[in-house]
């Protein structure tokens, strides 16, 4: 008998200490969902902010979407080779940070004079030649902030008559 309660001895420790084992794998376990719980909760929230900060930027961008119109009256072109620029005021209900989706433009002179180079401009590297366009409108500036002036550049080649009277030169701009 004393065999057997030996016996009986070493099962009921191998018992308890496998229960003991299994109370720690279950705590382990129960650790790592807690912790994973955590982890989604954060990412839920994150995910969460995300989407309302990405409809709020689309609501507002929507709410910004506006345009304006502006003039300048063209010079009179007296001099071949010589570039003259009528800077478009801007006006001032354009806020900083509204970007420009389409521009249109028409200009005119007197007359359509050959050799007449004109182009509209935001920045010495940003031009659109609009020479043989007097009313277009174009993208070529989408991206850009609307509250930075437009110009335009008009220049007589060696061939072409002067002078030209200038007469209005007008933009659109989407934003």
């Amino acid at each position: 008998m004393c065999r057997e309660a030996k016996l009986h001895k070493q099962i009921c420790s191998d018992i308890l200490s496998l229960h003991d084992s299994k109370l720690r794998v279950s705590r382990f376990v129960s650790k790592f969902q807690e912790e994973k719980m955590k982890n989604y909760k954060k990412l839920k929230g994150i995910f969460t902010s995300a989407i309302f900060a990405s409809i709020a930027v689309l609501c507002s961008q929507q709410a910004m979407a506006g345009s304006y119109t502006s003039s300048v009256n063209l010079p009179v072109l007296h001099s071949k080779g010589y570039v003259y620029t009528a800077r478009v005021p801007v006006p001032a209900s354009v806020r900083a940070g509204q970007v420009i989706k389409n521009v249109s433009w028409d200009w005119n002179v007197q007359g359509w004079p050959r050799g007449l180079q004109v182009q509209l401009c935001q920045a010495a590297d940003r031009c659109v030649d609009v020479s043989r366009n007097r009313r277009a409108s174009t993208r070529a500036f989408y991206g850009f902030l609307a509250n930075q002036s437009f110009y335009y550049e008009l220049k007589l080649s060696p061939s072409s008559p002067a002078p030209i009277a200038g007469q209005v030169g007008r933009i659109t701009v989407d934003w």
